[in-house]
């Protein structure tokens, strides 16, 4: 299915370079929520992460694309997820953060990419802080100057303190079916997202429970956070920091994008980001058994075994081949620190 995907895409590609020099495409911005730490070098501020991506629309390539991802799976798509695919970064501009007494600005990478942190002092913090978990975040309004393209960032305060919980996404909490390519095509561009029953329930819980934060780590790139966004409201997930990657065509494929080692890197770099930023915070690691969760979990336990509370990991009640791959995974992690879950119905209402 790989190679028949990226001849169709190619084909896209190629056809529609022309035709679309005579269309007008839509500029657009969007910032996936983030995280902050306090400064160890200043006591005065702190580092916010930044996330996020400029991007211009490209309607024919979407259109040829929705078409011919739909041969593939057989299935009508939805164009407003595909037309993100399809989209092309814009390199190189200013993104700026309004409403403070200084200048604070950004440019996107050769990707159109948002990625550089910068500091904040605790007076600006103060500003521009709103409740959300036990530290708060920061909401702030950015925007490319001198054009009328603006959108909503977040940053959610993470100190020495505390609780986190840091979730995958696919397969723990929404339903990707990641070991199916065509599961994993229809999921990801045809109709609303769907939760693993209870999930947003016991995240509920355990936020009030504990006063805790909530940072979501995925396998799934940055141009689906947008409708991410509207599957964590219309559920009811506590609102948290989202980390994300880049889907590019230079990857692979699409499917093998979810299972790559790029992943992995990423994912482990993000929980080692909390870690090292945070001195006391206590994290609970939550993930699935589709796809490498268990062993970067295992390894990130092995070097902060005082620090990780607890793990949990997602699994079918009946898969025996599973559940003995993860006795060897964890074999050096005492059997009370993890546990298996099918549905949050199956995780616990305590955990300390």
């Amino acid at each position: 299915m790989g190679r028949v995907l990226l001849l169709l895409l190619s084909v896209v590609f190629t056809s529609s370079s022309i035709t679309n020099a005579f269309l007008f495409d839509k500029k657009g911005l969007f910032l996936v929520p983030s995280v902050a730490f306090p400064d160890r070098s200043s006591a005065s501020q702190w580092t916010l992460y930044n996330q996020g991506w400029y991007y211009e629309e490209n309607p024919v390539k979407a259109l040829l694309m929705e078409k011919s991802l739909e041969l593939i799976v057989q299935k009508d798509l939805d164009r407003n997820r595909v037309k993100m695919f399809t989209a092309e970064g814009i390199e190189k501009k200013d993104v700026c953060i309004d409403g403070l007494t200084r200048s604070m600005c950004t440019k996107t990478d050769n990707e159109g990419r948002i990625k550089n942190p910068f500091t904040m002092t605790n007076e600006e913090i103060e500003l521009l802080r709103q409740p959300g978990g036990n530290g708060g975040k920061v909401t702030f309004q950015a925007s490319i100057p001198k054009k009328n393209i603006k959108t909503q960032g977040e940053v959610y305060l993470c100190d020495d303190e505390g609780v986190t919980f840091i979730s995958d996404i696919d397969d723990t909490i929404k339903i990707t079916e990641v070991t199916s390519s065509t599961q994993t095509l229809i999921n990801t561009f045809s109709g609303d997202f769907k939760a693993v029953p209870g999930m947003a329930e016991i995240y509920r819980h355990w936020a009030g429970q504990y006063n805790a934060t909530f940072a979501y780590l995925t396998a799934s790139p940055d141009q689906l956070y947008p409708f991410l966004r509207e599957f964590f409201d219309r559920e009811q997930f506590p609102s948290g920091s989202a980390h994300m990657r880049h889907f590019t065509w230079f990857d692979v494929n699409f499917i093998s994008f979810f299972m790559s080692s790029n992943y992995m890197k990423k994912k482990t770099e993000t929980l080692e980001m909390f870690l090292q930023n945070t001195r006391n915070r206590r994290f609970v690691l939550l993930g699935d058994i589709f796809q490498k969760d268990s062993d970067i979990y295992a390894s990130i336990y092995a070097n902060y075994p005082d620090r990780i509370a607890k793990i949990f990991i997602r699994k079918y009640a009946n898969d025996v081949d599973g559940q003995q791959r993860l006795e060897t995974v964890f074999k050096d992690i005492p059997r009370e620190k993890w546990a298996t879950f099918e549905s949050g119905a199956d995780l616990p209402r305590s955990i300390f």
